[in-house]
């Protein structure tokens, strides 16, 4: 049970009373009061009411520098001009067609093979969740197995084969979530995460029997964790070698640079999935990879009937292209650099923080994914993650959140290109500000 700092609740509160009254309310028809998305906060979350930028208001009037971005979504910031326009224009065209168009996938395709290494060929559909089952399905055909492998304290989804196993999301008995099948878990392998000898011993025993590792190239939900690009190079050999499909999961990294992580890398994978951002802020996913997989969808190459059959109603929706084909046109190979930079300036702040007062707090990440970690070792992987000081991590978020800095009270932050250095600095300044009230740091 995480203990708040009495005075920084208390000054919460006083300043939430209007997001606390409706809450209560809100409860009483959905659980945990919040529609959908990630609703963690302590001690309640505020209730949003507004957005522009990287600014945000709640419903007490209280304004926040977004460091959530839309829940990992808006990379260019809320109610960008450019998006909202391309989104107003198709609505007078067609909102949802469900059948298929002669422009905005085509366009929406062409896009992601242009940027994306892996990608030759590409199917839409809404979801993170979706699109990495659907991946695993595309491995499975292709291969003939039935295994996947991911990393120790990976999240991929909320789908039964993706929940079983170690997380840091929940913690279950035997890793098996409630409602989930126990002989699920038998079709998962688990390896450490930057570990690459570890994951080849794990790969090497096991492969004969798995069709796909699913991997993240930062693990977001467990804390913004950063693959070694020694890592992912070793884990495309062995899978290389193993004739595993590898598949990368970017539904939260594609942002980090003009290709994704696997273009920061300088790693391709078989099969990419990508979501969140790619939608311009509206529900968009897509699996893209090498043709010889992807085209076990194709009904024409096999005879009139496809090996893999998709269907995703709302996979592809007009609205949901035009926004997306606006968000990558913006996504230039310059303004990646810009937020990388700002991604650094933040990282090296927080380092620099732990350094100069002698305590263990440190940065992870790349691009515009950062965590911040208070824990005796660097947050490498699962079991360095795991010995985090939440506690002290939940109060300085507190703290933050005071003093105007939205996120989540695990300590994760997202970067819009909206941000620039004059608010970095001021987060910065902010976080100096809380170690002190907090009393987690002498005069230093």
């Amino acid at each position: 049970m995480i203990q708040l700092d009495a005075g920084e609740e208390q000054k919460y509160r006083e300043r939430t009373p209007r997001s606390r009254e409706l809450l209560a309310r809100t409860k009483q028809l959905i659980p945990t009061g919040h529609g959908g998305g990630m609703w963690y906060q302590l001690p309640y979350p505020v209730l949003l009411e507004r957005a522009k930028g990287c600014w945000i208001w709640d419903v007490d009037g209280n304004r926040y520098l977004d460091l959530r971005i839309g829940d990992w979504v808006l990379i260019h910031g809320h109610c960008d001009d450019r998006i909202r326009d391309a989104i107003v224009a198709q609505l007078d065209r067609g909102l949802q067609f469900g059948a298929p168009d002669w422009d905005l996938s085509y366009r929406m395709a062409s896009l992601l093979v242009e940027r994306m290494p892996s990608v030759e060929k590409v199917r839409f559909f809404v979801s993170g969740t979706e699109t990495n089952q659907f991946a695993i399905r595309l491995a499975r055909v292709h291969t003939g197995r039935t295994k996947i492998a991911k990393a120790l304290g990976s999240y991929h989804g909320i789908a039964d084969q993706l929940v079983v196993g170690t997380s840091t999301i929940s913690i279950a008995p035997d890793k098996v979530p409630a409602g989930v099948l126990p002989r699920i878990a038998d079709e998962v392998v688990e390896f450490p995460y930057n570990d690459p000898d570890g994951m080849e011993e794990v790969l090497e025993r096991e492969g004969k029997d798995v069709a796909a590792v699913l991997i993240e190239p930062v693990m977001g939900a467990a804390g913004m964790i950063d693959a070694s690009t020694e890592f992912l190079r070793r884990l495309r050999e062995v899978t290389a070698r193993l004739d595993i499909v590898l598949i990368f999961d970017e539904v939260v990294t594609f942002p980090v640079a003009f290709g994704g992580a696997q273009a920061y890398h300088g790693v391709t994978p078989d099969l990419t999935t990508m979501s969140k951002a790619i939608g311009g802020g509206l529900p968009l996913a897509a699996v893209g990879g090498r043709a010889e997989i992807m085209d076990l969808l194709d009904p024409d190459l096999h005879g009139g009937v496809a090996p893999v059959a998709a269907a995703s109603t709302f996979g592809g929706n007009q609205a949901s292209l035009a926004a997306g084909i606006a968000c990558l046109e913006l996504l230039t190979p310059e303004l990646h650099a810009r937020v990388q930079a700002i991604g650094d300036r933040a990282r090296s702040g927080i380092d620099g923080l732990g350094s100069r007062y002698g305590v263990p707090l440190h940065a992870s990440g790349i691009g515009h994914l950062f965590g911040m970690h208070w824990a005796p070792e660097r947050v490498v992987d699962y079991r360095t993650r795991m010995l985090d000081d939440r506690e002290k991590l939940a109060n300085i978020v507190l703290a933050l959140m005071n003093e105007g800095y939205y996120q989540m009270s695990f300590g994760y932050f997202l970067l819009s290109a909206a941000i620039g250095e004059e608010e970095i600095d001021g987060f910065l300044a902010a976080l100096e500000r809380a170690l002190h009230t907090l009393e987690l740091v002498g005069s230093g």
